[in-house]
């Protein structure tokens, strides 16, 4: 049986920023009593999905839930956690978070535990300003190696996304259709994706 994730969904209002890329950790952090919640899969191999639902904890921590289930094979599902040490400043100093991926050590990554900083700047694009992110990290675990990604605003409802989190390349483009919904649409290790988040506040 799949997990009821998807309930989660049903009181989101207001868009939150995830500790998370499309895969690596990033330092921007959920904000406390935001619930943000995404459903990818792959839009041409059908029984193929990821589920995630995070939580802002407090003013410093978040966590994520997920479960994912590859075609012919059982659903797993594991968690991550983050503690966001330093907000970023954005054109001043980056933030600084760290914490484990796959905490229940279930998915072929393997358990990992990270340490990352995201620097943030403004832009001004089509239609006003808009910040854009770069962010470098380290992580150890079943895999011990820097980790790569960035977000690239080419409007205020277009970015060019892109990370390698030290196993693979991912690449695509988000779509902020309003403050509370988005859609992905990228390639990770040759394999197509498409993605919805929904993001609010409890």
């Amino acid at each position: 049986m799949r997990l009821p994730l998807v309930l989660g969904a049903m009181s989101l209002i207001a868009l939150a920023s995830a500790d998370r890329l499309i895969d690596i950790p990033t330092a921007r952090k959920i904000p406390f009593k935001d619930v943000r919640y995404e459903f990818r899969s792959q839009p041409f191999s059908s029984g193929t999905f990821e589920q995630y639902l995070g939580l802002g904890v407090g003013k410093s921590f978040e966590l994520d839930l997920r479960a994912m289930e590859e075609r012919g094979q059982k659903q797993v599902g594991t968690f991550d956690f983050a503690y966001d040490l330093i907000a970023a400043l954005p054109g001043v100093s980056p933030g600084i978070s760290f914490g484990v991926q796959d905490g229940a050590d279930r998915t072929v990554d393997g358990r990992r535990y990270y340490f990352a900083t995201t620097y943030r700047d403004v832009l001004q694009v089509i239609g006003g300003s808009v910040k854009t992110d770069v962010t470098l990290g380290v992580q150890t675990g079943k895999l011990t190696s820097p980790f790569v990604g960035f977000s690239l605003p080419f409007s205020k409802h277009v970015y060019f996304i892109g990370e390698h989190n030290g196993y693979r390349i991912s690449a695509g483009l988000e779509f902020r259709f309003t403050d509370r919904i988005a859609v992905r649409y990228y390639t990770r290790d040759k394999e197509m994706f498409l993605s919805l988040s929904a993001s609010g506040r409890f």
